[in-house]
């Protein structure tokens, strides 16, 4: 065979070996969404639920988002009658049924009951429906606040009668089930503020603090039942503008009980970063507390000048619940809890042994004396 035959020979070799080699697809050029090998230019785009970032192909990113994640829904996706769209993944979260919904929220407040029976109960008179896209949007249509329609996830308003107030509760369909749960922990505790701030603090209390003492009662309860995503996700929301990050730290310092008092009778309009202490500023008026069940500051007149630091240790009202709670010089305590109180210009600290109906038996822990409390005599 001559030179230039064999040279021939050998270039079809080589050409074959490349045209019938099994070629390698590289992770990093396939579309998430349809799997296929991406040709062209590529997209990156984030998952909302998982924060990571995904390639996706120049005709899936053609697609309708996900409501949820972010991303382009692809071809098994669930198109809501409201004109969202869900991908196969996030459609197995969701719930999106209003019945299923309403009993869920019903869920909620047994929850919320039980996580905070030592400090309070969260109102009954709250009605719960279940609202839309196309609902949401009819709310916000030319009222100038368009904007803050795709991230309303629920609302409460107060709706009052002659006999009573009622709250109206609507929850957004096609939630995850855990931010679902978190939106009516948020919106119940809206209904408590209602029910338990003074008119007169709640004028003064700025928004976003309101909004980060709900969303502080929504991280407890996301805490309480171990779901971290969520919990992750109420942290990372600049909703409430930084005031969630406060309460939290607040509650972790001094006792969810004393940030209770804050809100009902603290001086300040929300919390500062670097003084959580102001905290611990808060002015009882004067016999708002008083024996019951769960039946302090009912009297919302506002009329009674604040009470002055007390120069004793006093028992100033006792909630009988299924956990007793015993206000003691403007600060809550259950059985075996203790605390440092203002007693004229100095601080103590107290441990609270034993609630009865009417009185309290306490021991200072300074001193190691321990000492009945009782209410005064109507």
């Amino acid at each position: 065979m001559s030179y230039h035959a064999k040279c021939f020979w050998l270039i079809l070799l080589a050409a074959g070996f490349c045209l019938g080699a099994p070629r390698t697809v590289r992770a990093d050029t396939i579309c998430a969404i349809c799997g296929r090998e991406i040709q062209g230019s590529v997209y990156l785009v984030t998952d909302k639920v998982t924060g990571e970032q995904k390639l996706v192909c120049s005709d899936c990113i053609k697609s309708p988002r996900c409501y949820i994640c972010g991303l382009p829904v692809g071809d098994n996706h669930v198109e809501l009658p409201d004109g969202r769209y869900l991908c196969a993944r996030d459609a197995k979260t969701v719930v999106l049924k209003a019945d299923d919904a309403e009993r869920i929220c019903a869920q909620v407040k047994d929850d919320l009951d039980r996580l905070f029976a030592r400090f309070t109960v969260f109102p009954d008179n709250v009605d719960v429906t279940a609202m839309d896209r196309v609902d949401v949007d009819s709310m916000f249509n030319g009222s100038g606040n368009d904007f803050e329609s795709p991230n309303l996830l629920g609302c409460i308003h107060p709706e009052t009668s002659s006999h009573e107030t009622r709250y109206k509760m609507r929850l957004m369909t096609g939630l995850p089930l855990a931010e679902l749960k978190a939106t009516c922990a948020h919106e119940f505790t809206h209904a408590w503020v209602g029910e338990n701030v003074p008119k007169e603090r709640h004028a003064r209390l700025a928004r976003d603090a309101e909004e980060g003492f709900c969303e502080l009662v929504a991280y407890m309860l996301m805490d309480s039942q171990s779901e971290e995503g969520q919990k992750k996700f109420i942290l990372q929301n600049r909703y409430t503008r930084g005031q969630i990050d406060l309460f939290i730290e607040a509650e972790k310092r001094y006792g969810f009980d004393q940030v209770m008092d804050w809100m009902k009778y603290g001086g300040d309009a929300q919390l500062e970063a670097g003084h959580i202490e102001q905290l611990r500023d808060v002015k009882i008026p004067a016999g708002n507390a008083v024996a019951g069940n769960f039946s302090i500051n009912k009297n919302n007149n506002n009329t009674n000048p604040p009470a002055a630091t007390p120069a004793i240790i006093k028992l100033q009202g006792v909630f009988w619940g299924s956990q007793p709670v015993a206000i003691i010089n403007g600060h809550s305590f259950a059985a075996n809890d203790q605390n440092r109180l203002k007693v004229g210009g100095t601080n103590v600290t107290i441990r609270c042994l034993e609630i009865r109906e009417r009185s309290v038996r306490i021991r200072n822990l300074d001193s190691g004396k321990e000492q009945e409390l009782a209410l005064p005599s109507n």
